[in-house]
């Protein structure tokens, strides 16, 4: 029995009991749009009559209450999150107002607000949060105790990637991984197999220069030079992760000498230098215009293709030197310190909801997150779902749970993202852009991250 039904069935003689109830897009990346088909009935778990008697009874005697809830999804899946949230508002029976709060400023907002020792009640936060404001979060394992949600029902590494010490910072609701995109008419105007995609780096260098068409302004790969993001998830697959932890609290860079590294510098450089790969920063918007054959990009750029009414095709990367991979950035529900104990109980109502919805509810947030927004799910029970396991999308992106989905850096090195923008963003723009020869740009590289772990040490 649900530990706060409980608590409430002792209580009621005494007292009137409030409850309260809880998105990037990069932190967070905007979302496309997947697979949908018609909805059936995906009830909550069932319970038990006298539970439910028990329930029945603390959901009359509840007071309203509104919680806040902070996110920083501003695109296409930021318009899903606010009709679920609406739809929450409508049929919960607890007497909860989710009062959301939507801000392409949300990282520099909540910072703010943590800083003057105040905050919402709940957010929707990235793994990193764990390192960045274990102070302000609650331990998220409390959820597991308190309502019927399963730690089992998560995909383990990633509940790992967003814990430390047993602490569950950010229970995960998005995995943000990079997929490979390959446009079909161009595979076949090209004599290629519009159904196999490239299974190799070297078979992507090789698909592309047949791609290209200069007369059409049409290019073989999209390999964008700006977009670390993506560029750093295939480089990783080519060479592992930038740091190595000592296990003695210090950390090694891996760039200097890394063979993978350099091959990885020399692949993109030769598509560039044959004319098979633009250098242009937009090359999303040049894939949803059918000028690319091949590109790496997020579960987002579907929504754009299938606008576009682009016919094309969705994969895993392929692996590389380093062998099988998932680098993932994983986001995620989070109560704050700031909830009082009725408001922590509120969101971890919305948070049970947006798993497991109510016996009336037709489609759960995170089925919908899939099949609306595209993003393969974080959450086993979803992915068994006829509508899941039916869509071509969703079951492409799919990658094997058991795979390592560590990403830049182990996961107790606090500052990936860090090295990112001073490290891997400059070395991949020095050799694509400045003519670079890549093992001297990698031993620059090794330099300056190893400046970068020095800093954090000396926090």
């Amino acid at each position: 029995m649900k530990r706060y039904a409980k608590a409430l069935a002792v209580c009621m003689s005494l007292v009137m009991v409030t409850l309260s109830g809880c998105g990037g897009s990069k932190g967070g990346e905007t979302g496309g749009g997947g697979d949908a088909a018609e909805p059936s009935s995906a009830p909550a778990q069932a319970e038990s009559e006298s539970e439910s008697a028990v329930e029945e009874s603390a959901e009359s005697n509840s007071a309203p209450i509104t919680i806040q809830f902070w996110n920083g999804w501003t695109g296409n899946d930021g318009n899903v999150l606010l009709e679920m949230v609406e739809e929450f508002n409508a049929d919960n029976p607890y007497g909860i107002t989710v009062e959301m709060d939507i801000n392409s400023d949300f990282q520099n907002k909540i910072a703010a607000s943590f800083a003057a020792n105040e905050g919402p009640d709940m957010i929707l936060g990235v793994h990193n949060y764990k390192f960045t404001y274990p102070d302000y979060l609650i331990d998220m394992n409390e959820i597991f105790e308190a309502t019927s949600l399963e730690k089992a029902d998560w995909v383990p590494s990633l509940l790992d990637t967003c814990s430390l010490n047993d602490t569950v910072y950010v229970l995960p609701f998005q995995q943000t991984g990079r997929y490979m995109y390959w446009n079909k008419d161009l595979f076949e105007a090209a004599g290629l197999d519009p159904d196999t995609p490239p299974a190799t780096y070297e078979e992507w260098a090789e698909m592309a220069a047949k791609i290209t068409d200069e007369d059409r302004n049409v290019y073989g790969s999209g390999v964008s030079y700006t977009d670390v993001a993506s560029n750093l998830q295939i480089m990783q697959r080519f060479g592992g992760m930038y740091v190595s932890d000592d296990g003695n609290g210090s950390y090694t860079a891996n760039f200097a000498g890394n063979e993978g590294y350099k091959k990885f510098l020399e692949w993109y450089k030769g598509m560039v230098d044959q004319g098979n790969n633009p250098v242009e920063s937009d090359t999303g918007s040049m894939m949803q215009a059918g000028q690319i054959g091949i590109i790496c990009s997020g579960a987002w750029l579907n929504a754009g293709l299938k606008d576009a009414g682009l016919n094309y095709g969705i994969s895993l990367l392929p692996d590389g030197d380093a062998g099988p991979i998932n680098p993932s950035t994983v986001s995620g529900f989070s109560v704050t310190k700031y909830a009082s104990d009725e408001a922590k109980e509120a969101c971890f109502r919305f948070i049970e909801w947006w798993f497991k919805g109510f016996e009336t509810t037709e489609t759960t947030g995170i089925l919908r997150w899939s099949l609306d927004c595209g993003f393969p799910s974080v959450y086993t029970p979803a992915t068994q779902d006829e509508r899941y396991t039916s869509s071509e999308l969703l079951v492409a992106m799919s990658a094997d749970p058991s795979v390592d989905t560590t990403y830049m850096a182990p996961a107790t090195f606090t500052e990936p993202f860090l090295l990112a923008n001073e490290v891997i963003d400059p070395l991949i723009q020095s050799v694509i852009m400045e003519g670079a020869e890549p093992g001297s740009a990698l031993d620059k590289a090794q330099s300056m991250a190893e400046s970068v772990i020095e800093r954090i040490a000396n926090k």
